[in-house]
């Protein structure tokens, strides 16, 4: 009879003693089908797939889309036909633009003064900010969560969603893993999920002074591994999908 469980070894960081921490180690994580879900964070824009022209996007998200399509097609669309292949539910956070965001808002005024970008124009429908391309797209069956702000758990359906389906422990990739990403792991936690993010299926906006060394997404991941749950590989996460599958 095969197997209702996926066996993962995953990475956390141990931060003690003070002053010489012990460093990685792993836990064997056996995850039950019926009890995990494979969750995408904001894996969606325009140019993704390689026909895309993205002239009209705004240089922030043409960036972003740039910088990260090696990630989507190499990494996080291989981890989901993984995920696929477990009969794993599929979920999908992403952005719009919510009927209660207003001008006055903070966050717009945030947006404006530190990446010169609007939100309440940008964010309009249709647009090809916020569109899925086909190599990512939702399939019939998966639950897409619109969210207005980085958190997925923030005024939004998610944990409704992940409590009716029986999900204790969420698979997790996408953008980015500072804000968007690193915010709703962070709230899964508060919500007693455990939470094994793919490290090489997320990226992060580099500082001009971290962009060499990719310093800001080393931490974003670290921060996860030490504050938040686990981390393992796109490949480590498709062979064990498929050590299950093969399972008598």
């Amino acid at each position: 009879m095969q197997t209702s469980t996926i066996h993962l070894k995953a990475r956390y960081y141990r931060d003690f003693p003070f002053g010489q921490p012990l460093g990685y180690a792993y836990d064997d994580l056996a995850l039950p089908l019926d009890a995990t879900a494979f969750l995408l964070v904001d894996v969606y824009g325009k140019g993704f797939d390689p026909d895309h022209d993205l002239g009209s996007v705004p240089e922030l998200y043409r960036t972003n889309v740039e910088a990260n399509r090696a990630i989507v097609v190499e990494a996080i669309r291989p981890a989901q036909d993984a995920a696929r292949m477990a009969n794993l539910p599929i979920i999908y956070l992403t952005n719009y633009l919510s009927p209660g965001f207003t001008a006055q808002h903070e966050w717009r005024n945030m947006s404006l003064r530190t990446v010169n970008v609007d939100v309440l124009e940008a964010w309009q429908e249709p647009n090809d900010i916020l569109v899925h391309s086909q190599v990512i797209a939702p399939q019939p069956g998966d639950y897409l969560i619109k969210k207005q702000f980085y958190s997925g758990f923030f005024e939004t359906h998610l944990d409704s969603l992940l409590r009716s389906l029986g999900v204790r422990t969420l698979v997790v990739v996408g953008f980015d893993s500072r804000i968007c990403l690193g915010t709703t792991v962070t709230d899964a936690m508060y919500r007693s999920y455990r939470v094994v993010v793919l490290r090489d299926c997320v990226q992060t906006g580099e500082y001009e002074e971290t962009r060499a060394e990719g310093w800001a997404n080393f931490m974003a991941i670290r921060f996860i591994e030490t504050c938040v749950g686990y981390t393992a590989t796109a490949q480590e996460w498709i062979a064990a999908c498929k050590a299950m599958k093969e399972q008598p």
